[in-house]
């Protein structure tokens, strides 16, 4: 695992459309951007940051989530997460989430952890 030393910072976009609505993802009856979808976006955003910094072999899973989803977002409207490393304690890694409509309005925001797993190991104790 590479060093963690500069905060790093990552963004992940998406245009809601009727494959990411609450409907769609079972979780509501409106035609709106759907929490699990938001959330899955910051985990994309907070994959992005930190990418680059991991060695070969090594990837990210999430581990915790703790965020709020404050605003609807109609079809058509373009969301952009995005995820800042604020804290590394061995392979956790701590990052704060925001997502933003095309308007610049905060939509959600919280605290995502991950853990750095080598991918091989992680997965052979799944057999």
């Amino acid at each position: 695992m590479k060093s963690f030393d500069n905060y790093a910072k990552g963004t992940a976009m998406v245009e809601v459309n009727s494959a990411n609505t609450a409907i769609a993802a079972s979780s509501g009856s409106l035609e709106v951007f759907g929490t699990p979808f938001m959330i899955a976006l910051m985990e994309k955003a907070t994959t992005n940051a930190v990418v680059n910094l991991l060695d070969d072999g090594e990837t990210t899973v999430g581990t915790k989530i703790d965020v709020s989803h404050c605003k609807a977002s109609g079809l058509g409207t373009v969301i952009t997460a995005e995820a800042e490393l604020v804290e590394v304690s061995g392979r956790r890694l701590v990052f704060g989430v925001k997502a933003f409509d095309d308007k610049g309005d905060v939509i959600g925001e919280g605290v995502i952890e991950r853990f750095v797993v080598i991918a091989e190991k992680f997965m052979s104790r799944l057999s």
